[in-house]
């Protein structure tokens, strides 16, 4: 027998080891999940109620900051005693406001995949536990932080695991993260290391590491948006609150708007 099994030390490290790759894999499997599910889930429902409103608001100030513009350019062409040629100021107002329009059409872009994401179908709570236990089940035996060393085909399973969360397709995550078990290379082998021990001593270094990293991270994105806006989300009268000053700030807008339209025309 390999003299590490006769090492007090060494199967003391070898419970640790295993304790510390447990609550690492569970810290991995949190922070993908509030990264990649939460997160964007939160983020939706803040668009849906709020979210569209502020960039609407946003959109009428850009178009009646170009209304202003559209009239000062106007009026300095009669300062000068030219006839204001429409053409060349919608050109300016175009080249002027061009990162504005840009802006607009992001948004418009990030309006609509949320509200997408908003009502797509949810996972049920058994559906939920069933998806990340798989993915669990994944990251112990495939993460390369957990797993170093591992073959080509372990790290191939990796990816297209990571691949299909990302995409949402949870029946895929289950049926990659089940091949986990048959691909993985397993428990590193420390008791062929040269120096079993130290081996082993610093694996756990490594993972106790990587878990004060992940605890880090998990509570700097939990500190920003879009967790941010659960506790007003939850909160109904705030959020009808808000509702109504971006409404209000809408209809005067487009008032004003109206205003510009008429003035110009009337020109």
């Amino acid at each position: 027998m390999n003299e590490v099994g006769f090492s007090k030390e060494y199967t003391m490290l070898q419970l640790r080891h295993g304790a510390l790759k447990e609550r690492v894999a569970n810290q991995v499997e949190m922070l993908h999940t509030l990264v990649s599910t939460i997160g964007p889930n939160i983020k939706a429902r803040y668009m849906m109620f709020v979210g569209r409103l502020e960039y609407k608001v946003y959109e009428l100030k850009v178009e009646f900051n170009r209304w202003k513009r559209r009239f000062a350019l106007r009026q300095a062409a009669l300062n000068h005693g030219e006839t204001p040629d429409v053409a060349a100021i919608e050109a300016t107002l175009r080249r002027e406001f061009a990162e504005f329009l840009k802006e607009i059409k992001l948004r418009a872009k990030e309006v609509s995949e949320d509200a997408r994401l908003f009502s797509s179908k949810k996972l049920s709570d058994e559906e939920d536990t069933a998806v990340r236990l798989a993915y669990l089940n994944a990251v112990k035996k495939l993460h390369p932080d957990l797993n170093p060393n591992q073959p080509k085909a372990a790290q191939d399973l990796w990816n297209e695991i990571q691949a299909a969360y990302a995409a949402r397709d949870w029946e895929a995550v289950r049926l990659l993260a089940a091949l986990a078990d048959s691909v993985a290379a397993g428990c590193e082998d420390f008791a062929s290391a040269p120096d079993a021990t130290a081996a082993l001593r610093e694996a756990c270094e490594k993972l106790e590491a990587k878990g004060r990293e992940l605890a880090a991270e998990a509570a700097r994105i939990q500190k920003g948006a879009p967790f941010t806006y659960k506790e007003f989300l939850d909160d109904e009268d705030a959020v009808s609150e808000r509702q109504n000053e971006l409404k209000m700030d809408i209809a005067e807008l487009k008032a004003k708007i109206a205003k510009c339209e008429e003035e110009w025309n009337n020109g």
